[in-house]
């Protein structure tokens, strides 16, 4: 915490940034990178591809089931919402703490 800082200021900070995280699309938080050290994929596309997911209405129509068993037995993750947590926490590590003082 910053000096002066409250836990609720804290918190709120904390909400600001999960706040703008959700607003860059999900898939700038999969570098090549995160991908290589983390999972059987180069990239991203290729983890979707290999999914079945080629765009927003396959993406909204993916049964979620096949998709976390996919990424338990491709990844180090054991489902998708971990690894998506995982993605976006580096992403803000590497990106946006260099315009935040934290």
């Amino acid at each position: 915490m910053h000096a002066g800082e409250t836990i609720l200021d804290k918190i709120s900070r904390e909400c600001l940034i999960r706040q703008k995280l959700k607003d860059i699309p999900f898939v700038h938080y999969f570098s090549n990178d995160f991908m290589e050290r983390n999972t059987q994929y180069f990239c991203i596309e290729d983890f979707m591809k290999s999914v079945g997911i080629y765009d927003v209405n396959t993406l909204e129509q993916a049964d979620q089931e096949s998709w976390d068993a996919l990424v338990k037995q491709t990844t180090v993750f054991e489902n998708w919402h971990e690894m998506l947590d995982n993605a976006g926490t580096e992403y803000y590590q590497l990106h946006m703490q260099k315009g935040l003082a934290i």
